[in-house]
C-alpha cells in the first residue's frame, strides 16, 4: 500500500469508530491484502486516533483461529486508555459497533490473562529473552477482552484487515492484580465465563499457546521490534481462553479464575 491508501484506510476506519457505525469492508481501493499492510495501516490509526496507548493484545493465540484469519502467528493490536474499564463495570452495548445480531445487541467478550507492565520497554537487537520479559513484569490482571471490529462481521480469512483495525480491539475489563504472580500453574489454571450465573465457557491457560507466557513472550518483542515502546503500568493480553463469546444486552457476565479472582461486566 502507498501512503495515500493507508490514510484512506485510516480514515475509513476512525469514521466507523467514531460514529460507530461498522464498515462492510474498507473501501476497494485501500483493501489491505497482507499482514504487513495491515501493521502500516495500524500504526499510522494509532497516531490518527490521538489518544495514549495503555495496552497492547496478542490475538489468534490458538490455532484454529490463526488458519481462519490466514495467519502462521498470532496478532498485535493496540489498547487505547479510554476503552479499559475497572471491575465491576456497567457498558453500554451501543457503544461498541460489532453485533452479532444486528436486531439483539450485545458485547462480544473473552477471557484472558493478563499482565502489567513495570519498567519500560524499547527495541534491543535480538529481542529480549524469556527472563527479561518475566523480570519486567510485576502482576498477571484477569481481564475481558471486549472484541468490536469496526465491520459488520469479524474479518476472518482477511488479516490485514484485522491488523489494521487495531486487532479489532474495542476494550478491557480489568479485575484485581495478582501480585503473587510467578506461583500460578497458568496450564492447568481453570477459569469459567459466566453469564448471568451459567456457564457460557470454560478454559484454562495451557490453550494459549500451551501456556500464557509464550504468548507474552511473542507480544513483547513483536511490538518492541515494530518500533513501539512499552511503558510502565501497561497492560499486556495474552489471549483468549474461552473463545470469543456474545453476551446479550441486559445480562451480566463473569469470568470467574477461581481464586485468582473475578471480573464483572454489566451490559446495559
Amino acid at each position: 500500500m502507498n501512503q495515500d491508501q493507508i490514510a484512506k484506510a485510516v480514515q475509513a476506519l476512525v469514521k466507523a469508530r467514531r460514529e460507530r457505525q461498522p464498515l462492510a469492508a474498507l473501501p476497494a481501493d485501500c483493501q489491505v491484502s497482507s499482514a504487513e499492510d495491515g501493521y502500516a495501516v495500524q500504526k499510522a490509526y494509532i497516531a490518527a486516533w490521538g489518544e495514549p496507548v495503555a495496552g497492547w493484545k496478542s490475538g489468534a493465540t490458538m490455532l484454529p483461529v490463526q488458519e481462519r484469519f490466514g495467519l502462521k502467528e498470532p496478532f498485535l493490536g493496540p489498547i487505547f486508555k479510554s476503552t479499559i474499564l475497572p471491575s465491576p463495570a456497567t457498558a453500554k452495548a451501543a457503544d461498541y459497533e460489532h453485533r452479532k445480531d444486528a436486531a439483539k445487541p450485545g458485547i462480544a467478550l473473552e477471557v484472558e490473562f493478563a499482565f502489567r507492565v513495570a519498567r519500560d520497554l524499547g527495541a534491543k537487537a535480538g529481542g529480549y529473552s524469556d527472563s527479561e520479559i518475566l523480570d519486567a513484569m510485576d502482576a498477571m490482571v484477569p481481564a475481558f477482552e471486549i472484541i468490536s471490529p469496526r465491520y459488520h462481521a469479524i474479518p476472518f480469512g482477511t488479516p490485514g484487515a484485522a491488523l489494521a483495525d487495531c486487532g479489532v480491539n474495542g476494550g478491557l475489563v480489568l479485575g484485581k492484580p495478582v501480585t503473587a504472580w510467578r506461583e500460578i500453574d497458568y496450564p492447568t489454571q481453570k477459569t469459567r465465563h459466566l453469564i448471568d450465573g451459567k456457564v457460557a465457557a470454560e478454559g484454562t491457560g495451557a490453550l494459549v499457546l500451551g501456556h500464557p507466557f509464550k504468548s507474552l513472550h511473542w507480544l513483547v518483542n513483536s511490538v518492541t521490534k515494530r518500533g513501539h515502546t512499552l511503558t510502565k503500568g501497561q497492560i499486556l493480553t495474552t489471549g483468549s481462553m474461552s473463545g470469543i463469546v456474545y453476551a446479550d444486552q441486559g445480562t451480566t457476565s463473569v469470568a470467574d479464575f477461581g481464586s485468582l479472582g473475578q471480573v464483572e461486566l454489566k451490559i446495559v
